[in-house]
This record gives C-alpha cells, sequence and structure tokens, in this order.
C-alpha cells in the first residue's frame, strides 16, 4: 500500500528550530526526523511514498531524491501555504491510490501499528482505518466513539465533560480516495482535515479502528525531541557500536550503550557515558563529559571541561568550558568559555516556553535553551531555563539572558552598570603566606 507523508507545515510552534530547515529536517542519531519515519515504514513493508513538501522543501527533495538510496520509491507534491492538513493531502490527489495511509514526517511510531492497521483494512469491510489509545487529557486530542466495532463520532479536541469517549486518534491513518470529495464539501480550517471524516461517518460509510498500545510521539513543541530522541535511542542503540576510524584515548571512558561515528576522537580524562550518539568527526576533549541521552551532530567540539547532559546538538557545534544541560541547539553554534545553559529554576517547577503570545507548560521542570543555526555566546553568559535565542544571534559576555532573542539580533551588557571607585583593598604576599601556612598545618 502506498504511504503519503505530510511535510509541509512551517513549524511555528517549535520556533526556533524550523527557520532555516523543514520541522522533520532536525537531526536525531545522525539522521533527519522524516528518515527515520521511512524507516519505519519500509520495516512494515511500504516502499511507495508521495511526500508533500512546503516550507524549505528544496532541502527534503534534495535529501531523499527518489528514494533509491533507502531502497523506496518517492514522488514529491508541493503545499504552497501552510493551510493543514486537509489541504496538505489535497496537493497528493492527482497521485494518491484507492487507498493510502497518511503520516506527518515528524511523528515517530512503531512499524506494529503499520502492519496491524494494513490488517484491519485487508481483513475487513472498513473503507477508513483509524488507531486509537485511551488518554486522561481527553481536550488535547481528537477523541472518537467506537460502537459494535465501528467509529461512531469523531471530535477535535472536545470541551472538557462533551467528548464521546476517552480514545484518542494516534496520527496514522488509512484512507479511501472518496475523501478528496468530502474535502470539497468542509471549509478550509485547521479542522477541515477531522471534520471531513466526520463527514464520511455520519454518511454511514464504514470506518473502524484498532487499538494500539506501543510508542506514538509527534513533534509539536521543541522539548518533544526529548521524548522522540529516547524511543529512538532504546532501540538503536542497545550495545556499545564504535564505527570506522574513531580514535580514544586509552586515559579515556566509554560507558554504557554509546554509538560513537566515523572519524570521531574522545582525549585523555573524557567520559562519554551512554546513553549517547556522537556524530561523525566529532571530538570529546579532555576531561569532557557527555551523559543521558546526548546526542550530537557531526563535526562538533565538545571543548575542554565541558559537560553536555541530555542535550540535543546540531553539526559543526564548538564548545570550551561549557555546561549544556537539557538543552536544544541547531546547527553551527559556537559557546564561550564559561556560557551555562541553566536548566532549573529556583522555585524547581515546570519550565515555561513563550510559543507565540502565550507562555505554554513545558511538563517537565528540566530544561535549558532552545537555540537556532548559527549563533554564538561570549564568556561567561548564563542562558535561563527555556529561553530560545533566534537564529543568526549573539549573546554577548556576562549577559544573563532571561528572555527569548529574536533572530538576528546582538545583547551586550551596558558599560553604564558598571561601577569604578578606588580600590582601598589591599593584596598583601604576608596574608597569601599566613593562609599557605593554614594550608600545610591542615595537611600535616
Amino acid at each position: 500500500m502506498q504511504a503519503i507523508i505530510l511535510a509541509g507545515g512551517e513549524g511555528k510552534r517549535v520556533f526556533p528550530l524550523a527557520v532555516n530547515r523543514p520541522k522533520p529536517m532536525f537531526k536525531l542519531l545522525g539522521k533527519p526526523l522524516i528518515h527515520h519515519v521511512i524507516d519505519t515504514l519500509k520495516e512494515a513493508g511500504l516502499k511507495d511514498y508521495v511526500v508533500v513538501v512546503g516550507h524549505r522543501g528544496e532541502q527534503i527533495k534534495n535529501y531523499l531524491k527518489d528514494g533509491s538510496k533507502l531502497g523506496v520509491n518517492i514522488d514529491y507534491t508541493v503545499q504552497k501555504e501552510s493551510l493543514g492538513m486537509a489541504d496538505a493531502l489535497k496537493t497528493a490527489e492527482g497521485l494518491a491510490e484507492d487507498n493510502f495511509f497518511v503520516v506527518n514526517a515528524d511523528d515517530i511510531f512503531e512499524a506494529s501499528l503499520i502492519k496491524q492497521m494494513m490488517r484491519q483494512f485487508r481483513e475487513g469491510d472498513a473503507e477508513i482505518v483509524l488507531s486509537c489509545k485511551p488518554v486522561k487529557e481527553t481536550w488535547k486530542f481528537g477523541i472518537i466513539r467506537v460502537e459494535d466495532e465501528k467509529v461512531t463520532d469523531f471530535v477535535e479536541k472536545p470541551l472538557k465533560g462533551k467528548e464521546p469517549s476517552n480514545l484518542a486518534v494516534v496520527g496514522v491513518y488509512v484512507l479511501t480516495k472518496q475523501i478528496f470529495e468530502y474535502y470539497k464539501k468542509i471549509p478550509v480550517s485547521d479542522h477541515q482535515y477531522e471534520d471531513a471524516i466526520l463527514r464520511f461517518i455520519k454518511d454511514r460509510n464504514v470506518v473502524k479502528a484498532v487499538s494500539y498500545d506501543g510508542f506514538f510521539a509527534g513533534y509539536k513543541y521543541p522539548w518533544d525531541l526529548f521524548t522522540i530522541n529516547k524511543h529512538l535511542m532504546d532501540r538503536q542503540i542497545k550495545q556499545q557500536t564504535i564505527e570506522e576510524g574513531v580514535k580514544i584515548s586509552e586515559r579515556a571512558t566509554v560507558e554504557g550503550n554509546v554509538w560513537i561515528g566515523k572519524g570521531a576522537k574522545v582525549f585523555e580524562g573524557a567520559c562519554v557515558r551512554g546513553p549517547c550518539y556522537i556524530g561523525e568527526n566529532s571530538v570529546v576533549g579532555g576531561n569532557s563529559l557527555v551523559r543521558d541521552y546526548s546526542s550530537l551532530g557531526s563535526n562538533c567540539v565538545v571543548g575542554f571541561s565541558t559537560e553536555i547532559k541530555h542535550s540535543l546538538i546540531g553539526d559543526d557545534c564548538w564548545f570550551h568550558l561549557n555546561y549544556i544541560g537539557d538543552s536544544i541547539i541547531s546547527d553551527n553554534c559556537l559557546f564561550g568559555a564559561g556560557t551555562i545553559t541553566a536548566n532549573f529554576r529556583f522555585d524547581e517547577k515546570n519550565v515555561k516556553v513563550r510559543i507565540g503570545e502565550k507562555r505554554i507548560d513545558s511538563g517537565t521542570n528540566k530544561l535549558g535553551a532552545i537555540i537556532g543555526d548559527n549563533c554564538k555566546t561570549g564568556i561567561n553568559a548564563c542562558l535561563e531555563p527555556g529561553v530560545k535565542i533566534g537564529p543568526k544571534s549573539m549573546v554577548g559576555p556576562n549577559v544573563d539572558l532571561q528572555d527569548d532573542l529574536e533572530p538576528g539580533k546582538i545583547i551586550f551588557v551596558n558599560k553604564n552598570s558598571y561601577v569604578k571607585k578606588d580600590n582601598k583593598i589591599i593584596v598583601s604576599s604576608e596574608s597569601k603566606q599566613q593562609l599557605m601556612n593554614k594550608l600545610k598545618k591542615h595537611e600535616a
């Protein structure tokens, strides 16, 4: 069966990570999300795809090409404006088979889901097959009602107390080509896709759903990448994998399930503690520590005494005497010595992040900075929990960045805030000698 992969959205909610690339091109374990999706579909037996591209779509085309290097066949259509899933799918009408899967290019799930839905379609009488799983927060999802094995209602994000059940739709669908006629009957909106399926149900067509209890995560907000990354590492890094040309000092430590790419180097005193991924030709410098589900891209330099904890790092990033905790950093970023990403609030509450005009609860009390491409920090800069830095921006020396920084900006500490006066404090050799005497006495 054919799969139509939707990859045309602008990714506004994941700013600044999708300004210069499509959302599905964010890399984890050295591969873009859309590559991981295709790997899963291929594992389930699907080989023919139509990829709907939009924002920066040429990057997806240049990466996937015709699919031959991945062992699949890929055609493309273009969504000119980001007008929702239904609009994206309509661009593929001329290439669609009678029945087809629809998936998002940045949703991660298991191959068993595809196999389960395909079995339901082939063995039953359904024209559309949905998948679902029970949830507590029904108001966040599309909710269906199932009666006598058939879907009888579909409500997108129902009001509390008005939900038809607790069964949330998982974002993988088997659709019929008839659905395109229903799109023509429904006004364009953010929920046109779901409304068309509801109209199809109300016209007494057969729609069924399979119950899925495996992994599923969508990349809607930046911090969703941590959940996806953990799943991918747990599945793909089950032992130590040291690729060709890797050089690890005898005085370095590599522990647990770690994947180190071709040509990488780990210097003396460094520690890489898995699960972790180190990209090709990257360097982990002396006395540095990389740990706890961190993923580094290619050609990165983790300089002397840097700690990278539970963070996602793009390609060509350089660090020196830094602490990078629970952060997401895009390609080609450079951190001055002493820069740290603060990742834990004083009050220990969940970190909130500004998304558009709202502040959204990230659902975690450990979240560092979210940084776009081509950014730089000066020495001793501090990035407060949950701050976002737009592409091509710089944070100057000694700045404590507490608010988001727009793309193409630079922020400095104003010199007028300094106080200069006569120094009355004397640093004497006698006082230092007294301290030294105390130390020697303590050693004895």
